[in-house]
């Protein structure tokens, strides 16, 4: 399922391994070789880098948003609105 994580940036939520602040130094390193290997993608737009979705291809999207926020957008129950 396709979820739009940030303006004009959809994700397919199956695929997402893991979410980290991009704060961490195990972010910092996981993104250096992402670049080395031409696997990262930076979606910030100009914004300070917040956080990193890994996914299972090995690519990195680096994300201007909150690592919470980005969690509650791929991963919030969709209400039907029936009852």
């Amino acid at each position: 399922m396709l979820v739009q994580v940030v303006k004009g940036v959809f994700v397919n939520r199956d695929r997402v391994k893991a979410i980290i602040p991009i704060d961490e130094i195990t972010a910092k390193n996981i993104k250096d070789v992402a670049s080395y290997s031409n696997k990262m993608i930076n979606l910030t737009y100009g914004a300070q880098a917040r956080s990193a979705l890994i996914i299972d291809s090995g690519h990195i999207l680096i994300l201007g948003e909150k690592p919470q926020k980005v969690r509650q957008k791929l991963f919030k129950k969709k209400d039907s609105g029936r009852r």
